[in-house]
């Protein structure tokens, strides 16, 4: 690959390609490109959803909208960067049922649009992903989908520095008693917080547990054109948003923000689990 952009890649770095295209493995552990993405991105200069315009996509997708219970959770967890633990069974492109969870979930790395490897199944790359953030958008994701809906009105509140907005809004996803987004771990805090950022992902990159400065912010918001400012994203469970801002200053993750934009805001969020409230702290920073 390293080799294939020297040669033909203009203006495709080996960054871009791994981002969108790598993600697949071998029983070793080597990782595998998406070759005839890779072939399409390379002759056309640009990093797009080629793979996922042609194949069996549609068929999936109707699958999982005629059982979506069965995976609604695991397709939330994967969006939101969280494998999935899961033991499948061999199954053939010929062979597949697709009425249970685990047949469901076969056929989607039968068909490429899951990676499954050491037991946890993952969304492979940004190719998939894009495919996966629609789907949560389908009418039978029910209240999954009533939050994606609202998403666009949590990323105004979040450049408009709207804390308190920010915070009620959250109360309003966790007042929704949706089992897996009920704060039962970290996890499902970092669900909660996808799911109500979806729509960012349109101007932003969104990387979670994202390195930068000293260690690993929790979320990342990197502006895809200039104009808008990047965001810094830390939670904190029964804690306060104080010692969330202060550890985005402290530990530096302010560092990789301040490469994208002139202007970086720094988001602490808290949930205290003995009273059931979300509190948030919105700071500008000017570079």
């Amino acid at each position: 690959m390293r080799a294939l952009c020297e040669k033909h890649a203009k203006t495709l770095s080996y960054d871009d390609l791994k981002k969108w295209y790598d993600g697949y493995f071998l029983s070793d552990g080597r990782s595998l490109f998406n070759p005839r993405s890779v072939v399409k991105a390379l002759s056309r200069g640009v990093c797009l959803n080629y793979w996922t315009e042609t194949g069996p996509m549609n068929e999936i997708a109707d699958c999982i909208e005629h059982n979506t219970a069965a995976v609604r959770e695991d397709i939330v967890k994967m969006t939101a960067g969280i494998p999935v633990e899961v033991e499948l069974e061999g199954y053939s492109a010929s062979e597949l049922q697709l009425n249970t969870r685990d047949e469901i979930l076969s056929a989607m790395v039968v068909f490429g649009f899951l990676t499954y490897y050491d037991g946890y199944l993952r969304i492979p790359n940004h190719e998939l992903m894009e495919k996966y953030q629609r789907v949560l958008a389908r009418d039978s994701m029910g209240a999954v989908k009533e939050i994606v809906d609202s998403s666009r009105q949590m990323l105004e509140a979040t450049l408009a520095a709207d804390a308190d907005k920010v915070a009620m809004m959250l109360e309003w996803v966790h007042d929704r008693e949706i089992p897996f987004l009920q704060y039962s771990d970290e996890n499902a805090l970092s669900c909660v917080i996808t799911l109500c950022y979806l729509y960012a992902r349109k101007d932003f990159i969104v990387e979670r547990e994202a390195k930068s400065g000293k260690g690993y912010c929790d979320y990342l918001f990197l502006p895809k054109k200039s104009g808008k400012p990047a965001v810094v994203l830390e939670l904190k469970v029964n804690d306060t948003c104080e010692n969330a801002i202060a550890q985005i200053r402290e530990r530096d993750y302010l560092e990789r923000a301040a490469q994208y934009a002139s202007e970086v805001l720094l988001i602490g969020i808290s949930y205290d689990k003995t009273g059931k409230k979300h509190r948030c702290i919105i700071e500008k920073e000017k570079n």
